[in-house]
């Protein structure tokens, strides 16, 4: 059903907008986005059973108590269901799984709302404030939700992007279908209201969980400062960390200097050998002989192989000539082929070789040249070593190595793209000079220390909330069996 299945995609997009808890996902979901970032399971308590598979499934049920927050039923199922949707199709349904997805549940949910728990614990309330500004965000998302949804279904040509373009024909029209379509897959008589009730009330307590939990991090870093021994103990050992990986790896050197380690704290201190830091003006080349590129390059690079399978074993000197006339042509062919896609980039880092040669600073020839959206920064800087041996930017080393600081290149033909670098500095081989990077040194250990400590006493809490909780399995642990029978 072609309704069907548009429905099924934008309610599935829409929960990577909203909230998991609360939200009625339809089983027959093809895909969804994972719901949580757990994937451990909980052990039973100690004196809970599990009652009969038989018993009837009750949706308004209370499944989990934590203080005073009541979880049903239905939500736990809610839940249940979108690890089923999401991991049974790479990880199998057998009833040992399904017992993993009911203790990963249990962990998400408890987890969900144990900021709000542990806020009430400490006496920290939200205010009427607080409380307006959770319903309206709420409500903004859910009547974005909604209009996106009428104008799918009212022009689903996808000519419309706003709600006023919508006629009044075509919103009875999109109205229609998907009350229709609720109807099918939620029970008769569902819907579009419903629908939105429910994603509304799934929104707000997103939004006051956010609320709690930013509360709850404000006092704990009031509680929590960092001192100069912790910042002195995380800077002699992350140091300690970077002098073995960055020696035994350079390349992770030019990760954590060039923005893209993957580390809360991308600060180098040591660097393992000699390298410069340049600013980058780059006009890409005309791409639209890729494929053409790519296979003379396999050509060249099967001829190599072969040609040098058959000189090691002083075979077929004949079909080894042939081999170097096939390669040379080939050459050719590369060349004339990154020429051609060269010309237009070529053209354009003459110009903006021009401009700067007319006056024009590097920082605005990098804004005016280099492409990057309206809200973004033309600015584009990379380290590279001036051995040469970092292996994306070996001809901007060695054009790194002949400028002087503040200095810029003429046109550099990077693989069929044109580069024109500037010299910012020279980063000498070893530790950094920590009195040069102190305060970077300073902000960036408080927020490591702070960010991990906070972690650490969030999990404290979790596990202080799966211990408090009460776990009703018994509204609940039929679903196991109604999945598997």
């Amino acid at each position: 059903m072609k309704i069907q299945k548009r429905l099924f995609a934008l309610l599935t997009a829409a929960l990577l907008l909203l909230p998991l808890t609360g939200c009625l996902v339809p089983k027959e979901t093809e895909t969804t986005a994972d719901p949580t970032a757990s994937s451990g399971s909980v052990a039973a308590p100690d004196g809970v059973t599990a009652a009969p598979s038989s018993a009837a499934f009750d949706g308004d049920a209370i499944a989990i108590e934590l203080g005073d927050i009541k979880i049903t039923a239905q939500e736990f199922s809610d839940t249940f269901d979108q690890y089923v949707n999401y991991f049974s199709y790479s990880y199998g349904m057998d009833e040992e799984m399904l017992n993993q997805f009911k203790g990963m549940t249990e962990e998400w949910l408890i987890k969900y709302y144990m900021p709000e728990w542990k806020a009430k614990e400490l006496g920290i309330t939200l205010s009427a404030e607080q409380e307006a500004e959770c319903a309206a965000s709420a409500q903004a998302a859910v009547d974005e939700e909604r209009d996106k949804l009428l104008c799918y279904y009212g022009d689903p040509e996808g000519n419309v992007e706003d709600i006023s373009e919508l006629s009044d024909e075509q919103r009875e029209s999109a109205l229609a279908d998907i009350n229709d379509e609720l109807s099918y897959m939620y029970g008769e008589g569902y819907t579009f209201d419903d629908y939105l009730s429910m994603r509304y009330d799934s929104a707000l307590s997103s939004e006051r969980m956010a609320v709690f939990s930013s509360l709850l991090e404000e006092r704990f870093a009031a509680e929590n400062s960092v001192d100069r021994a912790a910042i002195d103990e995380w800077y002699e050992t992350t140091l300690a960390e970077q002098q073995q990986t960055f020696t035994e790896d350079p390349s992770t050197y030019l990760d954590c200097r060039n923005g893209v380690a993957l580390t809360d704290d991308p600060i180098c201190l040591f660097a393992p050998k000699e390298a410069a830091r340049i600013e980058i003006i780059y006009i890409p080349a005309d791409n639209s002989d890729a494929d053409k590129l790519d296979e003379t390059r396999t050509a060249m690079t099967e001829l190599e192989a072969e040609y040098g399978a058959l000189a090691l074993r002083g075979e077929n000197a004949e079909r080894q000539a042939e081999i170097v006339t096939e390669y040379a042509k080939l050459k050719e062919t590369l060349d004339a082929l990154i020429a051609q896609r060269s010309a237009g980039a070529k053209e354009t880092a003459d110009k903006a070789y021009a401009d700067l040669s007319g006056g024009m600073s590097f920082s605005d020839a990098m804004e005016l040249y280099n492409t990057h959206d309206d809200e973004e920064s033309g600015r584009f800087e990379q380290v590279v070593f001036l051995d040469g041996s970092e292996p994306k930017y070996p001809a901007l080393a060695e054009a790194a190595k002949l400028l002087t600081v503040g200095a810029y290149s003429e046109p550099i033909l990077v693989d069929g793209d044109c580069c024109i670098a500037r010299l910012v500095e020279i980063l000498p081989e070893g530790v950094i000079d920590r009195a040069s990077i102190e305060a970077e040194i300073a902000e960036t250990a408080e927020r490591v220390i702070s960010k991990n400590a906070w972690q650490a006493q969030q999990d404290a809490w979790v596990e202080e909330a799966k211990a408090a909780a009460v776990y009703h399995r018994e509204t609940y642990e039929m679903l196991i069996n109604m999945y598997l029978n």
